[in-house]
């Protein structure tokens, strides 16, 4: 594997919570001793469902919220021993595209305003030569270079996503961060977005992390993916073999959820039942309370993720969930793979 591009060890944030002016302050851990690598032009998809922790791991992994504890590295630099200029390198060679593109732009700024104001601040172009790049990327983006002009009310949610990726691309970042990126789109709109992502990949030296909910439109963009839930990586592995054979009951319950247009196929996997619970974290197995396969030892000792035939799940019962998915998502999702 070559030299990681981006690397955690135990990176973990801690919010403090007070209900009361006379309570004790509660903490809640968002991220709980993350540890993973990505190589250059990698892709990792992060799932859970909300409340699980990965907009949080977004921004620890681009330096936009202080970890409580542990560590990141990007080109082997560790954050905690950025200064201010290496900070300014790390901006110019990473970006964020967020959930809702009407929040993310300026209302009182045109788009060409916009999508060449990385180059102007970072030194990379004169006026005229950024917004030349500009728009040429709202170009290659699916946009015509005609709605420089125009401001963010002007345009559909689908195009605002598009500015928001010709922006995020317009300084060739090495690594992207993609949080929800097209949760709030129309379906339509959201394969039309898919298959951008995946052309811009092939022709760019780029690595991302794509955050989602969405299990059906994550397994057409990553390599590899990372299931979190409160806080932790219970599951990880390459895309297809997470999919095929699921070694977490989580992971199985969200893969069973993942509606199918094929009426021959039906769910014989128990759905997910309960609430996020944050209270269960500290000891034991955090998902026990809603596992359909928790025994004793689940309460009582807190997995870790470890190594089951390739992949790394945080189970006790890891080696007894070996057989594949018997769920309404199986044959489907072998068949859109292997296509």
């Amino acid at each position: 594997m070559n030299t990681p591009l981006l690397q955690t060890r135990d990176l973990t944030k801690a919010y403090r919570h007070k209900t009361g002016f006379f309570a004790n302050p509660t903490s809640q851990l968002a991220a709980n001793s993350i540890s993973f690598e990505l190589a250059p032009r990698e892709r990792i998809g992060v799932v859970g469902e909300s409340g699980s922790g990965k907009s949080t791991l977004g921004r620890l992994l681009l330096g936009l919220t202080t970890p409580t504890g542990g560590d990141v590295w990007f080109d082997g630099v560790n954050h905690k021993d950025r200064s201010a200029r290496d900070w300014t390198a790390f901006r110019k060679r990473t970006a964020l595209v967020q959930q809702n593109p009407l929040s993310a732009l300026n209302p009182q700024m045109t788009i060409g305003e916009q999508v060449a104001e990385g180059l102007l601040v970072h030194h990379v172009a004169g006026r005229a030569e950024a917004y030349e790049r500009s728009a040429a990327m709202l170009e290659r983006v699916g946009l015509s270079s005609a709605m420089m002009t125009r401001y963010p009310h002007q345009m559909s949610g689908g195009q605002r996503q598009r500015v928001i990726i010709a922006r995020a691309l317009i300084l060739d970042p090495g690594l992207v961060v993609f949080d929800e990126a097209v949760s709030a789109l129309d379906v339509s709109v959201q394969a039309q977005v898919v298959a951008l992502l995946r052309s811009l990949w092939q022709e760019r030296d780029l690595a991302y992390v794509f955050i989602t909910h969405d299990l059906r439109i994550v397994r057409h963009l990553v390599d590899r993916i990372a299931v979190m839930y409160l806080g932790r990586i219970v599951e990880t592995g390459d895309i297809r073999s997470v999919y095929e054979q699921p070694r977490h009951p989580y992971t199985r319950a969200l893969l069973a959820s993942v509606p199918s247009m094929d009426p021959t196929i039906r769910n014989i996997e128990p759905p997910i039942k309960g609430e996020l619970d944050a209270a269960k974290v500290s000891y034991g197995c955090a998902f026990r309370s809603r596992c359909p396969y928790a025994i004793q030892r689940c309460a009582s000792e807190t997995p870790v993720l470890r190594t089951v035939d390739g992949q790394q799940a945080a189970c006790h019962r890891a080696e007894e969930l070996a057989r594949s998915v018997a769920s309404q998502t199986d044959v489907a999702q072998r068949k859109e793979m292997a296509s």
